[in-house]
């Protein structure tokens, strides 16, 4: 299971349950993962999830439900990854999480900080 998606992904579903964005996300995840008759049986699990994380504030719900959906149905990942880059505008979360890049060229003797993963090479 791709441990990067199932992030991005639950981080997406929480922020959206917290938002006007809501309805139209939990349809979407509805119908990708309640194919064969099962979307309401879905969106019922999703609206218990989301009692649960908006009650205590714990993502935790949702990752496992995420993490249970996932192993049950393993080819629907590709078809989540672009289901987040289609929602990412409504849930202002980037497809694939956040992407930041600096580049300093020239002289410069003050310091630069970067957060996240930081690479640094000696380009001289």
């Amino acid at each position: 299971m791709d441990a990067e998606l199932v992030a991005a992904a639950t981080g997406a579903l929480v922020q959206a349950m917290t938002t006007d964005a809501w309805q139209a996300v939990r349809g979407q995840v509805a119908a990708l993962f309640g194919r064969g008759g099962r979307e309401e049986e879905v969106t019922a699990e999703l609206e218990i999830v989301r009692e649960e994380v908006t009650a205590d504030g714990d993502e935790l719900a949702a990752l496992t439900w995420l993490r249970r959906t996932l192993r049950a149905n393993p080819e629907f990942a590709a078809e989540l990854r672009e289901l987040l880059v289609d929602t990412s505008p409504r849930t202002g979360l980037p497809p694939q999480g956040p992407r930041v890049s600096n580049q300093i060229t020239g002289e410069t003797f003050e310091k630069v900080f970067q957060a996240e993963n930081v690479t640094i090479e000696n380009l001289h």
